[in-house]
């Protein structure tokens, strides 16, 4: 009875690892965008749904990242003119997405899309 209850769990073990091997877990995707001075470089970008999007500041200048139009609820960076990644979001819904900044709104826009 023990070699018998042995070889099964031996078995189960085998199999748990080759379907953890088989399918690795995958990081979702990530992109940044620049916000530089009375810019965002690019200006226009598509995603794949669950990509996080950080937005790095590389100008001199404050600037902020706010959602003009688009699915879901509204988010605003705070403001800032600090370099680096400020702001980061994940965009789980599929659509347009119309951003701008509030110092710069005629200068700075960008729209994302996700799909």
């Amino acid at each position: 009875m023990q070699k018998s209850t042995t070889a099964l769990l031996i078995a189960a073990l085998s199999l748990i690892a080759s379907l953890a091997l088989a399918s690795p877990a995958t990081a979702a995707p990530k992109t940044t965008i620049s916000l530089g001075d009375n810019f965002f470089s690019p200006s226009a970008k598509t995603v794949a749904a669950g990509a996080k999007v950080r937005f790095r500041w590389i100008g001199v200048k404050r600037h902020n990242v706010k959602k003009t139009r688009g699915p879901g609820g509204r988010f605003k960076s705070r403001t800032t003119r600090r370099r680096g990644v400020n702001f980061a979001k994940r965009f789980t819904k599929r659509g347009v997405y119309r951003m701008i900044c509030t110092v710069h709104p005629r200068a700075m826009r960008l729209k994302l899309t996700v799909r």
